[in-house]
């Protein structure tokens, strides 16, 4: 089942919340990344999933039907920034 994304004009507080944070967002990804680099791709992959799963759990310990709503959520944005991002790459060939 897809998750349903709620669009900017639906919540646009949260798309301002994210454009201000972006900065800071993008820098804690890069230094969580190079913590990684030591680790296999195996390990790499683990990482992460482990590190979102006990994110989701800290925000839904007491339902197991929201985690896994979120944790959908979070694989659909995913898919959106991967499709994005070879959109970006495919713009500068």
């Amino acid at each position: 089942m897809k998750p349903v994304i709620a669009t900017e004009t639906e919540q646009p507080e949260i798309y301002a919340l994210v454009r201000r944070e972006l900065p800071a967002i993008h820098r804690g990804v890069g230094k969580m990344g190079k913590q990684m680099r030591g680790l296999s791709d195996v390990g790499q992959k683990l990482a992460i999933a482990e590190l979102t799963a006990t994110w989701i759990l800290a925000n839904y310990p007491e339902d197991l039907d929201l985690a896994l709503s979120l944790s959908d959520a979070i694989r659909h944005h995913t898919d959106i920034y991967l499709r994005e991002s070879k959109k970006k790459l495919g713009a500068r060939h």
